[in-house]
């Protein structure tokens, strides 16, 4: 949650300070090439440069992997940073003073403040209770070191029904413990302790202030492990246990481990792999695949290897797939898990498994079954799996060993169209046809200044088919209507959509220069396209009015079928 207010003429206002090739120049060295930068491409491999940056326009291309947008796109990518904080740090190094955030903005900051002043209150009271018999004694029975509990924070929540509401009495309001997850209100209006006689294990945000605590019961509780609950600071589906603390690693690693539980996760860093996180009682979201996808390419899905765990394993590969990363699977005996594993084999033990888990097809083939018959049978259901990454090329090489496995030629499983929706960042969406770019690129870019609006006037509504044309033509007629040049570089600040900035930053690149003929061919076809749309609907409610002798109706119809059918375009 930013502090200061990012609406659209303060982030506008960042774009325009920061200089898109010194930042980018930063990262790859560009050579300036008439009115253009060029270099070779930072997000793919490539000999040859096809990266285009543009100063004038604020924007990026690639004709290689066809990634594009605007400098604050570029951090984001290259630093794995969200919107906001890519516009932090511009505004940072380009001297852009942001404004605080507005009254709304700011109350809710200053309530996270207090959820979050009331849980380092609480985290302290429970690092100070850690040394109690209880705790000390579960601790050590787990195998987990004195350091290790001081490095992950581990506390101990007592078995006193307001233990912890008491000891912040007076220093934290009560409506806060209710905000902060750390308290629950009884029917009568009487605030208890949630976490009571358990050891508790903080949760922390990736930039590491705790925003949630997680409880592992040391008495009769059915309820082993308790979280703390939905609040402003935390979402289970969105949040990694010890990302914090993983995210050091992953550079040097090149992979994340994913565990199920908490003291599986910690014997992990205390055995040396730090860069494991564990979900935290839910499965693998798209949320969580969407924050590892900007730390790293490969992730190792561990998880137990009972039929619950295979269909957790399964579930995590389709959804990591959809986030175009590499996936492997390690599936360990259905009755141990990684702590005890650690604790039987050591390290360089944990280490050899790890080094033979599984590839995304290996691990298919292996729950698809033991014969070809039933292979065979369960082939549908494992390419419905693999056709959701988003690489053509890949998901065709995992196919293609599915289909081997099954002993079905590859060429029976049939086509499957590349989705369009993809996963940040990674891939990008289709453009448009090129009589569409073609058609955006003349009034953006090649007409003369004065004609933009006059052709603007001239494009039929409704007229285009690609979703990202008919946003860019909205944009571009309200810019007019409000007076603005229309102007590729004038448009930026009212685009939130990162596709439709990409395609901003293409039509230099993957349309040629419209002549103003090149432009009337374009319009007439789009006015022909338009009236055969019409004339197609008028002829099914004609022959509707007739079924229904409703000759009022038909003879409304054919008064406007008659001169449509025979009008020609604007010229």
């Amino acid at each position: 949650m930013s502090q200061y207010d990012l609406s659209r003429p303060v982030v506008q206002q960042v774009r325009e300070a920061a200089d898109i090739v010194a930042v980018i120049g930063e990262v790859i060295t560009l050579k300036h090439r008439g009115r253009n930068w060029l270099g070779l491409c930072p997000f793919h491999g490539e000999k040859t440069p096809s990266f285009n940056v543009s100063r004038e326009k604020g924007t990026y291309y690639c004709f290689g992997c066809k990634k594009g947008g605007d400098v604050i796109d570029f951090v984001m990518e290259t630093e794995r940073l969200a919107f906001g904080e890519a516009v932090e740090r511009l505004a940072e190094r380009f001297g852009v003073v942001l404004p605080m955030a507005s009254p709304e903005a700011r109350r809710r900051r200053d309530e996270a403040g207090e959820i979050t002043a009331a849980l380092e209150a609480a985290q302290a009271l429970y690092r100070r209770q850690v040394h109690e018999d209880r705790p000390r004694a579960f601790l050590e029975r787990r195998g987990v070191a004195p350091q290790t509990v001081l490095d992950f924070g581990l506390g101990f929540a007592r078995g006193e029904w307001r233990g912890l509401c008491d000891a912040l009495k007076g220093k934290v309001a009560e409506r806060t413990l209710l905000a902060a997850g750390l308290a629950v209100q009884g029917e009568d209006g009487r605030l208890w302790d949630r976490f009571r006689d358990r050891v508790t294990i903080p949760i922390n945000s990736s930039r590491g202030s705790v925003i949630a605590f997680g409880g592992r019961t040391l008495g009769d509780d059915p309820a082993k492990y308790l979280n703390s609950p939905e609040t402003a600071l935390f979402s289970k589906s969105q949040t990694l246990f010890a990302l914090d603390r993983a995210v050091r690693a992953f550079a040097k690693t090149e992979r994340c481990l994913v565990v199920e539980g908490y003291f599986d996760c910690i014997a992990l860093h205390a055995a040396g792999f730090v860069e494991t996180v564990a979900t935290l009682g839910t499965s693998l979201t798209e949320q969580h695949a969407r924050e590892l996808q900007r730390r790293v390419r490969r992730v190792v899905v561990c998880f137990d290897g009972d039929a619950a765990g295979r269909r957790a394993a399964l579930s995590a590969l389709r959804t990591l797939l959809g986030f175009d990363l590499e996936v492997r699977v390690l599936l360990l005996p259905s009755d141990q898990d990684p702590d005890d594993i650690v604790r039987r084999e050591g390290s360089e033990g944990f280490g050899r498994r790890l080094e033979g888990a599984l590839r995304e097809a290996e691990f298919l083939v292996t729950e698809m079954g033991s014969t070809r018959d039933e292979r065979r049978a369960a082939l549908r259901s494992s390419l419905e799996i693999v056709d959701v990454c988003r690489d053509p090329v890949r998901r065709y090489a995992l196919r293609e060993e599915l289909a081997r496995a099954a002993g079905v030629p590859v060429e029976q499983l049939g086509e499957v169209e590349s989705p369009r929706v993809v996963a940040s960042g990674r891939v990008v969406a289709d453009l448009p046809p090129p009589g569409e770019l073609a058609l955006l690129r003349a009034i953006l870019i090649d007409l003369p200044s004065a004609r933009r609006i006059e052709a603007l006037r001239g494009v039929p509504p409704d007229a285009a088919d690609h979703p990202l044309t008919r946003t860019i033509l909205k944009m571009v007629a309200e810019s007019a209507a409000a007076g603005r040049p229309l102007e590729i570089s004038g448009l930026t600040s009212d685009i939130d959509e990162r596709d439709v900035r990409r395609l901003l930053a293409a039509l230099e690149h993957e349309a040629p220069e419209t002549t103003e003929e090149g432009l009337q061919l374009i319009l007439r076809e789009l006015w022909e396209r338009q009236r055969k749309k019409r004339l197609a609907l008028l002829n099914t409610e004609i022959a509707q009015a007739e079924r229904q002798g409703d000759s009022e109706r038909l003879q409304q119809l054919l008064h406007e079928w008659l001169p449509l059918s025979k009008r020609t375009p604007p010229s």
